[in-house]
């Protein structure tokens, strides 16, 4: 990327980091577009947890209090897993949010046209999962995930249940009075989890889970959010750091010579989420069997990190006995 000069900044996607980078791009002057294929009304698959305290943070840079779109908060949290009983946990901000209508309500008034590649351009690539400017990429790691909207769940309150060999976890979170259900893994055969429950809405989707720093961007083209990985291998949680990365592009753009721009966001996001790679490493460590690892043991801290960074006071043995038992 060596064009110091653009005429205007296109951005492809508006999932919620795609809005929040239009809108701090917009409020501070810039010149920008944006498209979205989505028809109104679609049902976002998602797990609708976050973290409120650092979202609203971000929330507020664009004008919108995130109070009013929380769904649930947490109390008690349960772990469990094939080789623990279910460990309950205590939030430090976990929640679950109603991200379809914060979508529909941040996005409200932004004029759309689809996304044509000129001269003078910088694309973001906000697309998640399929990274539909930037492309594919060697080791991308994904899951399948099966996601039901419910009005009855067997867990109450905010429930994880990993799922043997590291391939994935289920999940069953409340959405105010109905719940979320879903499970996220390498085997197809674990949808039955959810399957026995009555759906009111159905969803299904790919979610990235190893990150592709070294596959950002392009010539003209930088991606954002999922589309670049920022989503934690351990909890699937992308809300927050998907935010995260706009506004680490954001502060780039801002200051006016894009000269290096992709190498300079690539440092800044390597380092606030290189962590994930070592993550994803020990995701994969598990699933081959090579539990005990040195370098599983040193990720202890970040496997801890990134569950407190979703909202969730970890106390780390016990998680850890379900894989190194």
């Amino acid at each position: 990327m060596d064009n110091k000069n653009y005429d205007r900044i296109k951005i492809a996607g508006l999932g919620i980091s795609g809005i929040y980078l239009y809108r701090r791009l917009k409020n501070a002057g810039f010149d920008v577009r944006a498209f979205d294929p989505k028809k109104r009304g679609y049902y976002i698959p998602c797990g609708y947890a976050t973290n409120e305290f650092n979202i609203s943070r971000y929330m507020s840079n664009i004008n919108i209090d995130f109070s009013d779109y929380v769904l649930s908060r947490a109390d008690d949290i349960t772990f469990s897993g094939n080789k623990f009983d279910g460990r309950t946990l205590k939030s430090s901000g976990l929640c679950t949010f109603d991200k379809n209508r914060l979508e529909e309500n941040a996005a409200a008034g932004i004029p759309m046209s689809p996304i044509r590649q000129e001269e003078g351009d910088l694309i973001i690539d906000a697309t998640g999962i399929s990274r539909a400017y930037i492309g594919p990429s060697a080791g991308d790691l994904q899951y399948r995930t099966l996601e039901y909207l419910t009005t009855y769940s067997d867990y109450k309150d905010f429930y994880f249940y990993f799922l043997p060999g590291g391939r994935g976890y289920f999940w069953s979170f409340p959405l105010g009075r109905e719940f979320h259900i879903g499970v996220g893994s390498l085997s197809s055969e674990d949808f039955s989890l959810v399957r026995k429950y009555r759906k009111i809405k159905i969803a299904t989707r790919n979610i990235r889970m190893s990150p592709l720093f070294k596959n950002m961007g392009k010539e003209n083209i930088i991606g954002i959010g999922e589309a670049i990985g920022t989503v934690s291998p351990i909890t699937g949680e992308g809300i927050v750091p998907s935010l995260e990365s706009a506004e680490i592009l954001f502060n780039c753009l801002k200051t006016g010579d894009v000269t290096g721009i992709l190498e300079e966001y690539r440092k800044l996001i390597n380092q606030r989420f290189g962590y994930y790679n070592k993550l994803a490493s020990v995701v994969m460590n598990i699933q081959r069997g090579n539990i005990m690892r040195p370098r599983n043991l040193v990720a202890v801290k970040d496997i801890k990190k990134t569950i407190n960074e979703f909202g969730i006071k970890l106390e780390i043995m016990p998680f850890l006995k379900h894989f190194l038992s």
